[in-house]
């Protein structure tokens, strides 16, 4: 007996120790990316001089009343001030009122902007009042203003960059000083993915003074900049191997791997997280190499390999799609369609093959419209229309076989006419004008060109009649 007494309480010292030992070891490891981490950001871009990515604005409309009834206003000179409500930050009152002066008098220029930067419902006269220039939209040099913005009970700096100047559009056909609040400071921290510290940004690029907004589309959200190879710069490339611009979503694809980052309302932290979403299947032609998809939370850049893509699971809507040659062609191009309007909508289910029926078979589309007041002038549209119905367009980096072009045949199918479209003729919407030569009088047919290397189209021309050089029909 007082042998097994002995040995049990050397087994308890042993397991003891052993305890200890994992103890200081697990507080001496350096978190890894599959503990949840937060991080404390750092408020950064103070002074402006720095633009990350797309940049980001809020426009202002000009009022001639202030929107805050109750806000105290400081005397002001001018008879014709005018006033801006910017909204930023999640409150009962977000609304920050800017209003600019003519220190000199009216009609002398405008060259002081009042701000309510602290948001407290009365503009100090002097430490809320600016000098600037006003400029043109083209041109114009900035104030750098400091607001404080809440969001919940938390209320941080956030810095903006205002520029007024005169505008008139189509929206707008009245002159008058717009403003525009741009370039704002952001949120910098550093984490680990996959082993590896990298820094990374937050930008609120919807311009709303939340850090926090998925991005559905481009300004509509917020997003991450990432420093994927470390080497202190934050930069977006076509080469989705070297991206480091993400849109905000529920997920991001960093180094390999999804992780969660999910920013606070106000920036100032994030909580990152390593993240296995369920996936489906994506099964696509042999030619489209890259698809965008989005949702309300989620955007997807794929990358098909042999046809196939893994998609995180969800509802989604096509934004664009790229075709590109078969390896170990000579001579490389690329095709892109940009689906603006009308996207066709798709949904991943998990462990499911979608398949992704765009690009082929494609087809080339000649129109062609006569130009008003302009005789001997039509205009030329050649779009490359893929299976459901969207547009694709040449990217111009990318060498090809030969420039499309048009063809254009007489009554007995002789050609008597051809032009390049580097020449003049665009493939889009847009299309090009063409001075048709006086001597084309009679039925012509109009083909256009395309050769890519390893895609066949079906052409679809147009028949159109002559009369010394204008059109008679159709």
């Amino acid at each position: 007996m007082g042998t097994e007494r002995k040995w049990q309480r050397h087994i308890s010292v042993l397991l003891a120790q052993c305890l200890i030992f994992m103890t200081l070891a697990c507080s001496a490891t350096p978190t890894r990316a599959d503990s949840p981490q937060t991080i404390e950001m750092e408020l950064a871009g103070q002074d402006g001089n720095e633009q990350h990515g797309y940049g980001n604005c809020q426009w202002l409309h000009p009022h001639d009343k202030c929107q805050e009834p109750e806000l105290q206003l400081p005397e002001l000179v001018s008879e014709n001030p005018v006033f801006y409500a910017a909204k930023f930050g999640e409150a009962d009152d977000r609304v920050f009122t800017f209003v600019i002066d003519e220190s000199d008098g009216t009609d002398q220029g405008y060259d002081v902007v009042y701000a309510d930067a602290d948001n407290d419902n009365r503009i100090d006269p002097e430490t809320e009042r600016f000098p600037f220039t006003l400029g043109s939209s083209s041109k114009t040099k900035p104030v750098r203003i400091r607001l404080l913005v809440a969001n919940g009970d938390i209320i941080t700096p956030y810095y903006v960059d205002f520029t007024a100047f005169r505008y008139r559009d189509k929206k707008h056909p009245q002159k008058k000083v717009h403003a525009n609040l741009r370039n704002s400071s952001y949120y910098l921290g550093e984490a680990d993915f996959e082993g590896r510290r990298h820094k990374f940004i937050v930008l609120d690029l919807n311009s709303n003074g939340r850090y926090n907004d998925y991005e559905p589309k481009l300004f509509k959200g917020d997003r991450l900049l990432i420093d994927l190879d470390g080497d202190g710069r934050f930069r977006s490339f076509d080469d989705p191997k070297k991206n480091e611009s993400f849109p905000l979503s529920r997920f991001t694809s960093v180094a390999g791997r999804w992780f969660s980052i999910v920013p606070s309302p106000d920036g100032s932290r994030a909580k990152v997280a390593a993240a296995d979403p369920p996936v489906g299947v994506l099964e696509a032609s042999p030619h489209i190499k890259r698809v965008s998809v989005r949702s309300s939370s989620q955007t997807l850049d794929l990358v098909f390999n042999e046809g196939r893509a893994e998609a995180i699971v969800g509802a989604y809507e096509v934004h664009s799609v790229e075709l590109t040659s078969p390896k170990g062609e000579s001579l490389e191009w690329s095709l892109v369609s940009r689906i603006d309007k009308d996207r066709p909508k798709l949904v991943v289910a998990k462990g499911e093959i979608l398949k992704f029926e765009f690009g082929e078979p494609l087809r080339v589309e000649l129109e062609v419209e006569p130009q008003e007041n302009r005789a001997r002038m039509v205009k030329l549209r050649m779009q490359i229309v893929g299976n459901r119905g969207e547009n694709y367009l040449y990217n111009e980096d990318r060498e090809i076989v030969a420039p499309p072009g048009l063809i254009v045949l007489d009554s007995n199918e002789r050609p008597v006419a051809t032009w390049p479209v580097r020449n003049g003729i665009v493939l889009g919407e847009n299309g090009n004008s063409w001075s048709i030569p006086r001597s084309f009088t009679g039925k012509y047919e109009l083909w256009p060109v395309v050769d890519l290397p390893g895609l066949d189209f079906e052409t679809v021309g147009r028949e159109v009649e002559f009369r010394e050089g204008e059109i008679v029909s159709p």
